[in-house]
């Protein structure tokens, strides 16, 4: 199911009818806006004729959300065998802003050579976590929010949300309709919200004490460090120019975590 971007849908439509796709792909914008569905959809296009995923097993995409090396041999064994049930085998790579610097090497090289009918799309999050080769080599495609009536309307004849509580949702969305979906699936979702409205307003030792019980509690919970680094994103960005600095450090540090054993205290603290 996919929210908003019709501008690009139809872009997207035509292409794939007279087929001008290109090879590859960098889909980018803020977390949540609709990247990964708009690259599953097209996918679901081209094998089925149909541009709203409705979770059908498709036998020409490829889902990598691996950040390793391993990842790589995957890819190149499935894009070289020909296409049966579509005019491509499409490859999207999730998060691939995580990858190391290793993996995006020998994806470049893959993207320099391609076989005829590949379909590379990297879903990216923040570009100047990816090698300047590739930015260089496929094309940019910008995802924006999607407005609070977009996501409202979605919510009400997709998820059969009730109007009064889809319209609250979308505001809480900013712009983001992953990120309404996430309200509605989980329940804790709010409460990460209020411990990064929290880290922002703490200082000193009261910020220091708080950081520690965070990354404690993330023994237990792992996912609440992602949760939290999420929350705080979308809190700054309600006004980006002045966040600017911060949002960076943000997504620095989360690579940092992602992508090496680091401590996780000290790049929380370094924001």
């Amino acid at each position: 199911m996919l929210c908003g971007h019709k501008d690009l849908k139809e872009s997207f439509f035509i292409l794939a009818k007279r087929g001008s796709l290109s090879h590859g792909y960098i889909f980018f914008g803020e977390p949540q806006v609709g990247k990964f569905s708009f690259a599953l959809s097209l996918a679901n296009f081209l094998e089925a004729g149909d541009f709203n995923s409705k979770g059908k097993m498709l036998s020409e995409v490829l889902i990598i959300k691996d950040s390793g090396i391993d990842c790589v041999r995957e890819i190149k064994n499935f894009l070289w065998q020909k296409p049966q049930n579509s005019q491509k085998r499409t490859v999207i790579i999730d998060n691939a802003d995580l990858l190391t610097a290793e993996a995006q090497s020998a994806i470049l090289k893959i993207t320099e050579e391609p076989p005829e009918h590949a379909l590379i799309i990297l879903v990216v999050s923040n570009l100047n976590n990816i090698l300047p080769p590739i930015l260089s080599r496929l094309q940019k495609i910008y995802f924006p929010r999607i407005s609070k009536n977009e996501i409202s309307e979605f919510l009400i004849k997709d998820i059969g949300v009730k109007k009064d509580k889809a319209e609250e949702l979308a505001v809480l969305a900013y712009g983001r309709p992953g990120r309404a979906m996430n309200l509605i699936n989980n329940k804790e979702l709010s409460e990460i919200d209020e411990l990064a409205q929290k880290f922002l307003r703490f200082t000193g030792l009261n910020r220091s004490q708080f950081i520690k019980k965070l990354v404690d509690d993330q023994k237990e919970k792992p996912e609440i460090l992602d949760q939290f680094f999420e929350s705080l994103i979308v809190i700054l960005r309600k006004d980006p120019v002045k966040n600017h600095q911060m949002i960076k450090s943000i997504l620095s540090r989360l690579f940092l975590i992602k992508s090496y054993n680091v401590n996780k205290r000290l790049q929380i603290e370094a924001i």
